[in-house]
């Protein structure tokens, strides 16, 4: 699944999981007695079965990518992974408490919350920020602060003098996972194919240049993993590879 899925996908979590909220806050917290209980209860159900099916599919993609990727973890995307398995807990314990141990049914509505709470953390580490990386990069918010170092339009092929063959094993280690080489279907990641050929690099936007290259391995945007193991000599057999797929 590629980033643009998962974040489609993180949206609509977000959204189902607010609607449902809304249904157990009015069923519970109103000062007013409810109207048709059994009609809120049915959305509150329904939304909470979406969610479920949302939050099982969106766990298990992050799972594959932790226990299949390559490179090393950026924090954010640490924290992400500790933030979506406490939601994933919390969200069972609920389950397992309205299902099994109605004696502590008293807990529900606080675990509730702390579901909804943890939604909007989760969704803040992986979709919000990524969305919000991507208006920034389309220019969103003129009048802010930005990295002219990012922008830069130095011609890539003029540091880029490394070696292919060697780029080609650096590139089946670390980056085939999740990008392909021949083509620019999406994986995990965007294809790559022509990618030093186009004018903004997938996903971030910026430039295509050696150093938003560099950039992108060291501070990735997403749920790419950090690549600052790689030696310099690395990076530029990396390079010379992308040059020719």
């Amino acid at each position: 699944m590629d980033i643009y899925a998962k974040t489609i996908l993180a949206v609509m979590l977000l959204i189902v999981g607010f609607i449902a909220t809304l249904a157990m806050l009015y069923l519970h917290g109103g000062r007013e007695k409810v109207r048709k209980p059994n009609r809120v209860r049915g959305v509150h159900k329904a939304f909470g079965f979406v969610f479920f099916i949302l939050l099982l599919v969106l766990v298990f993609t992050g799972m594959r990518y932790v226990a299949w990727g390559w490179g090393e973890p950026a924090a954010r995307s640490i924290i992400h992974v500790v933030l979506a398995s406490a939601l994933f807990a919390v969200f069972i314990l609920k389950l397992l408490i309205v299902r099994f141990y109605r004696g502590l049914l008293g807990v529900v509505s606080t675990l509730g919350m702390i579901v909804f709470v943890l939604t909007v953390l989760v969704f803040s580490t992986s979709a919000g920020y990524y969305l919000a990386r991507r208006g920034e990069m389309l220019g969103w918010g003129e009048g802010s602060s930005s990295e002219p170092a990012e922008e830069t339009t130095e011609p890539t092929s003029e540091i880029a003098a490394g070696n292919a063959e060697m780029g080609a094993a650096v590139y089946e280690k670390n980056c085939a996972f999740c990008h392909y080489s021949d083509r620019t279907d999406s994986k995990l990641g965007p294809g790559l194919a022509g990618v030093l050929q186009a004018e903004a690099l997938p996903a971030s936007g910026r430039p295509v240049t050696t150093e938003n290259i560099v950039s992108t391995l060291e501070n990735p945007v997403g749920t790419m993993p950090v690549f600052t193991k790689l030696t310099e000599e690395e990076v530029r057999d990396l390079i010379a590879f992308l040059e020719t797929i």
